[in-house]
């Protein structure tokens, strides 16, 4: 496998979450973004093209061999056209990719039609190819590395779904003249049969009868502060209500938040 540079793929703020989403809205957001991104990078192979897109943001259509005019972003945006930043990083790819090709020809060596997800990634790294997407792609392959927390969705990923989700909303609201605050058409929800426990970035944990601010942030995949800021205002959040200890400390019940995720 190839190796990718972490330090070249650190973490930074695009944005602050809007508190407008409800948490189910989140959850459903940021579950299926990561399941996208966990789908193509568990790929056998991606050609040039297919890495161009996908490090760009954009879903490759099947069999393409260019890049297209338009097509729909990894995170269910729609686009018309080709003028706009992703499809411009994914040219500007390709047209490296190019330069590679040339190298290749003159020094008489076959330049691959394949890589593995991970040799285009550190290839891009190679190139000083830097994207958002890219980053999001590194969060996802390091945080299915990690055996002790396969349900933990990195919160990298959680944080640019609950934003492109948002953003999703408020031009789906805009073309049908419904409520800017509607749940994006493109964020399935989860399968029925599967248990409310799992239905957060990390499952709930088990034989627990509380848990703390911070853990009900991770479940639910949004901002502790957030969480705080709504407790101060209305004594609960989205109707879970928390013992306070004398310390301060909030406690949050656990059948409360599971019966909150069943909402979903």
């Amino acid at each position: 496998m190839a190796t990718i540079d972490r330090r070249r793929l650190s973490q930074r703020s695009d944005g602050v979450m809007t508190n407008d989403q409800t948490p189910q809205e989140r959850i459903a957001a940021g579950r299926q973004l990561y399941a996208v991104l966990k789908d193509h990078l568990e790929r056998r192979a991606w050609t040039p093209v297919e890495g161009a897109l996908l490090l760009s943001g954009i879903q490759p259509p099947a069999g393409c061999t260019q890049i297209p005019i338009g097509g729909t972003g990894l995170d269910g945006r729609e686009f018309a056209s080709a003028a706009n930043d992703r499809f411009h990083s994914a040219v500007r790819i390709m047209d490296l990719w190019q330069v590679r090709c040339d190298d290749d020809e003159e020094n008489g060596e076959i330049t691959p039609t394949e890589l593995t997800p991970y040799e285009f990634i550190a290839w891009c790294q190679e190139m000083s190819i830097e994207t958002d997407w890219m980053r999001l792609f590194f969060e996802v392959a390091d945080g299915s590395s990690r055996s002790d927390r396969p349900d933990l969705i990195p919160a990298a990923v959680a944080e640019y779904a609950a934003r492109a989700a948002e953003t999703i909303g408020a031009i789906q609201a805009a073309l049908t003249g419904g409520p800017s605050g509607s749940a994006p058409a493109a964020a399935p929800l989860p399968a029925e049969g599967e248990p409310a426990a799992r239905r957060g970035p990390i499952p709930i944990p088990e034989n627990r009868e509380h848990v703390s601010t911070d853990e009900l942030a991770a479940i639910l995949a949004v901002d502790a502060q957030s969480i705080r800021k709504r407790y101060s205002q209305t004594g609960s959040y989205h109707g879970v209500r928390p013992t306070k200890l004398p310390s301060r400390r909030l406690l949050w019940p656990v059948e409360a938040i599971k019966a909150l995720l069943r909402r979903v």
